[in-house]
């Protein structure tokens, strides 16, 4: 028998009730927990704190998703992520959204090397930039104040690299910069099975097995059935599978309620009975919220849910796998 952690990424706004989903409100509820724990609610230090990891360290998540796209990572390299936003009529982003037609800059004397991640995500590789990672300054969007703000400050040729990286409607924002940090290498086997290249990249940096497919496409039209025969038959096979579904927070971001909605309806009635079903335990959770009233993760507690009578996840043994940090 396996133990299936199933996050899905952005499940909770200020609408989610469980009691919407048959399948969950069937499931134990735990206490719920606060993954972000007063700091930025994001997929990657929210997901470790869920595996029980107490410290996160930081500036690691463009290193992580270099790895999940199979990039090579070089220790005085500086890594940013950065995604495209709408810009509204008052000049400021509101929502996700990537434009038909936008030109990279080759006319600079930067350094940076693009990496196109998919739907709207980019990473960018400054060859030696380590020393910039401290004094550069990232915008955060949805709070600045003036279209001035959502451009990297602290370096005027990583600045004018993205100055150039704009359409009328649309600017690339870095919301996030990384350098090189090891990860513990856990001796429990696990599996992740995910699309999205920073869970695929934390199973590389631990030393697990990952598992992804083109019909695995991190959205709403991802295909739950092969994600449920996928983790089930990774469950036959080790300990502890852990699957990452990330649709109804693209859906959130995009604004799209109805379509976050629905792909929680399809969650409820595809992937978790064949899941429940199975001789397996399963727990669920959710690594943040994601509000599609504004397009932001919320933080807060998230739902913990199980089927099974042992719950082993988060567990102070489990913490102490993690104890190298």
């Amino acid at each position: 028998m396996s133990h299936i952690l199933l996050i899905i990424d952005g499940m909770t706004d200020p609408h989610f009730r469980i009691a919407d989903y048959p399948s969950m409100d069937s499931m134990q509820r735990l206490a719920p927990v606060d993954y972000s724990q007063g700091g930025r609610p994001e997929t990657l230090a929210c997901t470790l704190r869920i595996l029980g990891l107490r410290q996160v360290p930081p500036h690691i998540r463009p290193v992580v998703e270099a790895y999940g796209a199979g990039l090579e990572v070089a220790p005085d390299d500086l890594w940013l992520r950065a995604s495209w936003y709408h810009i509204d009529e008052q000049g400021q982003p509101d929502r996700q959204e990537s434009p038909d037609t936008f030109t990279l800059p080759t006319d600079t004397t930067a350094d940076v090397e693009p990496h196109d991640l998919g739907q709207g995500h980019w990473l960018f590789r400054l060859s030696g930039g380590r020393p910039l990672c401290e004094r550069l300054t990232l915008p955060t969007p949805f709070v600045a104040s003036k279209m001035g703000d959502l451009l990297p400050e602290g370096d005027e040729i990583i600045r004018n690299y993205f100055i150039h990286l704009a359409t009328p409607r649309h600017r690339l924002i870095v919301w996030d910069k990384g350098v090189s940090c090891p990860l513990p290498q856990l001796q429990e086997p696990s599996v992740i099975i995910a699309a999205e290249k920073v869970l695929l990249g934390l199973g590389k940096m631990l030393g697990w097995k990952t598992v992804t497919h083109p019909s695995l496409t991190g959205d709403t039209d991802s295909d739950l059935d092969l994600l449920a025969r996928l983790t089930l038959e990774a469950a036959d096979r080790t300990d502890r599978v852990i699957v990452h579904v990330n649709g109804a927070d693209q859906a959130g971001h995009r604004r799209d309620e109805a379509g976050k909605r629905a792909f929680l309806r399809r969650i409820d009635s595809e992937l978790l009975p064949l899941l429940l079903r199975s001789s397996h335990r399963l727990t669920l959770t959710s690594d943040h919220g994601c509000d599609p009233a504004t397009g932001c993760h919320l933080a807060g507690p998230q739902p913990k849910l199980c089927s099974g009578m042992t719950h082993l996840w988060g567990n102070e043994g489990y913490r102490k796998q993690f104890s190298s940090l």
